[in-house]
């Protein structure tokens, strides 16, 4: 059926495989105002700071996901909260690296995850080539980044002191080994494309709505290459409003369930209310966290829940466990390669 070739509606696939769009354009004709930038880069990082916390009440109010590992899921905060504690006083360079690694991978993965959505919906195997292939993508304007000497000015533009911009820091004495390296990997970037063409060429199946947010996320790496400012607003930006938008997709099926989430789901209107209660909750919290609290528990705080997001998000949203098959793919799990 061609309902199953679309995660939802066909117009709210093509919004979503198009929401960088909107704020690359905004951070491209920003750059001459640093002030607006600034705006911008504010607004951006906030909900890339807000949809975090998400992962906790989408994991500690649903039962049946809770008990898939209640131990690590109960002890896992005050890990969290002593590991960032201790390295953010005595190592805030490992803090930087790790951290900048986690969150580019997180994104990255959260991509694939949702090329392997459509990819379910219709049973293919480009499982591994995909992967493989947004990896490869995300290094090619990063190293040419590095290799032109461009990362200060870019993290000086971006106006960014989050960890992930320290981690960047770190890239700038490294331009020799990525004017190495960039060639060869822009290769694979081409062979890994042509080899998932192919695929889907062989495969004799048509998926619009894959096709485009392939297609789509091809183009926002290479606006990234001659534009990285456009790029990066882009790319943080939007993966924030992805993971809103699958969670407000898997909070419906939680409706199949007992427990909090579940109450939230089966009410009419709920979600609606969920996500304004959930925003300003995260506001508040923010405001205090920023104007009120000291900077080192602020620090504290967002490295943490930024680490229980990242370590949660790399297991609860498995396509291979037939809940969130149901629940994101629509369709019962298959039987292809794992996702």
């Amino acid at each position: 059926m061609e309902a199953n070739k679309w995660i939802g509606r066909p117009a709210g696939d093509i919004a979503l495989s198009l929401s960088w769009v909107p704020l690359a354009l905004a951070g491209h004709f920003s750059e001459g105002n640093h002030r607006v930038l600034g705006l911008l880069v504010a607004c951006v990082m906030f909900l890339s700071f807000a949809h975090q916390p998400l992962t906790l009440p989408f994991v500690y109010a649903s039962p049946w996901r809770l008990s898939s590992h209640r131990r690590l899921f109960v002890l896992s905060p005050a890990v969290a909260i002593v590991v960032v504690s201790v390295f953010a006083t005595v190592s805030p360079v490992v803090i930087a690296v790790v951290g900048g690694l986690w969150n580019a991978e997180h994104t990255l993965m959260q991509r694939y995850g949702i090329m392997r959505i459509y990819g379910r919906r219709l049973g293919d195997s480009q499982a591994k080539t995909e992967k493989a292939m947004v990896m490869v993508w995300f290094a090619v304007p990063l190293l040419l980044l590095i290799a032109r000497n461009d990362v200060t000015s870019t993290v000086n533009k971006f106006g960014v002191v989050t960890v992930a911009g320290s981690a960047v820091k770190i890239l700038v004495g490294m331009s020799t080994e990525a004017t190495v390296a960039l060639p060869f990997v822009a290769l694979a970037a081409c062979y890994l494309a042509a080899r998932w063409l192919a695929g889907e060429v062989r495969s004799g199946r048509h998926n619009p709505g894959k096709w485009l947010y392939v297609a789509s996320t091809a183009t926002l790496f290479a606006v990234a290459l001659v534009d990285p400012i456009a790029g990066l607003v882009g790319f943080v930006g939007s993966h924030s409003i992805e993971y809103l938008v699958i969670v407000n997709r898997s909070i419906a099926g939680e409706a199949r369930h007992p427990g909090r989430l579940g109450d939230v789901a089966r009410i009419p209107g709920g979600r609606t209310w969920f996500f304004v209660a959930y925003f300003a909750l995260i506001s508040i919290s923010f405001a205090l966290l920023y104007y009120v609290a000291p900077s080192s528990l602020l620090l504290v705080v967002v490295l943490s829940v930024g680490a229980l997001h990242f370590f949660y998000d790399s297991f609860i949203w498995k396509l291979r466990k037939p809940e969130v098959s149901a629940s994101l793919a629509g369709v019962p799990p298959r039987k292809v390669a794992a996702a």
